[in-house]
């Protein structure tokens, strides 16, 4: 796999880069424990998941503007090489993705127009800046001298098929000089909040549930293990068809959804914190260093830390996904992972991290532009530094006028369509913090 493709957005609505918005909201008031179905009450968001996600897009960003590979100095040869790991943000953002959107989704399961209203809030969500983004790479395409016809595939973004096997291809070569090679994690995403809900509809109890969520896991890691273990794909994995498919990457989702059934949510008829959740809390921290010295040792096979051998696809892509749904609730609970990821700056990170995502690859060649003007190369560490100091401050403050004009005003319309906030125990953080934290 090319490194200079990412594997997010939240989504980054785990957005991605994924769900920026109010699934990450924490319930603000225990009197509805009571009540099977309880009412919408005032809620807050979490703000260790809102760091969570702030970390995850900085290290997308480092993977795209890190550089240093190719530099003379071992130091900085270093820096460049970790870098490489940069991608691991888009796995956290499935994950986070797939444990906010079963909370909100299983614990509304006896409401009204349920499906309705998640699919109108995801579409609240990821469709309008989406959408402004793929208006601007077209209308960039055609001042640029591009016919209509030559837009054509743009038809593929526009119903989220990008990361399909031959249509990725035709996808990535649209005449535009705005790139959307990043647009795949959201496509992802899409198609999985597509059928979860779905899925859902067959459980009949939260065991079942988190029972389909596993079996989806496996799925993924049946067909990883078949398209990049046997002789028979060995075209397919040369030509990286399936490097982006929705089974190729979807297992993180799949864990951060049964992480969410497993821990259970506060608002329980009895009140009482799950059996399964008592073993997640004990095995998050086994869990996350034995995916992550999986991986480790997958990228030592490859001498690479990116995706790029067979081994890291069927081994090291599951070890890491499972590492990224423990990291969930290792700052869920009281510590010192929720203090760090409980701070400030990277909690507003995390809150702009969907406008981040779109804008830092969309606008690379106003970053590209300023690193050679400003350092005089167009290769080499000073070019690579400026242009990153470049594209961090600007895809920032784009980032935050989008969000605060453009994207809080549509999401404002979520309350037309409710879907309860659930957010499983997740304890209280040091009180120089909660200060920070924001209303839904």
């Amino acid at each position: 796999m090319a490194s200079d493709k990412t594997i997010h957005d939240s989504a980054p609505d785990a957005t991605p880069a994924a769900a920026p918005a109010d699934l990450s909201a924490v319930p603000g008031s225990g009197s509805a424990a009571a009540c099977a179905i309880p009412s919408f009450p005032k809620t807050q968001r979490d703000v260790a998941l809102d760091g969570l996600r702030g970390l995850a897009v900085l290290l997308v960003f480092l993977f795209h503007y890190g550089g240093g590979l190719q530099s003379s100095r071992p130091a900085v040869r270093m820096v460049g090489l970790i870098t490489q790991a940069g991608w691991l943000g888009v796995v956290l953002f499935f994950a986070l993705s797939g444990f906010l959107i079963t909370g909100s989704l299983w614990e509304t399961v006896a409401q009204g127009h349920r499906l309705r209203n998640f699919y109108a809030r995801r579409a609240l969500r990821i469709l309008p800046i989406y959408s402004l983004a793929l208006l601007a790479a077209a209308a960039a395409a055609l001042l640029r001298g591009a016919t209509l016809s030559q837009l054509k595939p743009f038809a593929i973004f526009a119903v989220f098929l990008q990361n399909f096997p031959h249509l990725a291809a035709d996808a990535i070569q649209n005449p535009s000089p705005l790139p959307l090679y990043h647009f795949w994690t959201l496509a992802v995403e899409e198609q999985f909040y597509l059928i979860w809900p779905l899925i859902l509809l067959l459980a009949h109890s939260r065991r079942h549930a988190l029972r389909l969520s596993l079996w989806l896991f496996a799925a993924t890691l049946f067909f990883l293990v078949c398209i990049y273990g046997l002789p028979a794909f060995a075209g397919a994995r040369s030509h990286h068809l399936f490097d982006y498919f929705l089974l190729t990457q979807g297992g993180a989702i799949a864990l951060g959804c049964a992480t969410s059934l497993a821990m259970g949510s506060r608002f329980s008829p009895s009140g009482r914190k799950p059996g399964t959740h008592r073993l997640v809390r004990k095995y998050a921290l086994h869990a996350f260093c034995i995916g992550t010295a999986i991986y480790l040792f997958t990228s030592y096979l490859s001498r690479s830390l990116s995706l790029t051998d067979p081994i890291q696809f069927w081994l090291g892509l599951p070890a890491i996904s499972i590492a990224a749904a423990a990291a969930i609730p290792l700052v869920l609970r009281s510590g010192l992972p929720r203090t760090l990821f409980s701070h400030p700056l990277l909690g507003w990170m995390g809150r702009i991290s969907y406008g981040f995502y779109i804008y830092h690859i969309l606008l690379q060649p106003l970053f590209d532009y300023l690193g050679a003007r400003y350092s005089h190369h167009t290769v080499g560490n000073d070019y690579h530094i400026v242009r990153a100091l470049f594209a961090f401050l600007i895809t920032c403050i784009v980032s935050w006028v989008s969000f605060t004009f453009f994207e809080k005003p549509i999401l404002s319309l979520k309350r037309h369509f409710p879907l309860y906030p659930s957010l499983p125990w997740g304890e209280p953080v040091p009180e120089t913090h909660r200060s920070h934290h924001h209303h839904s």
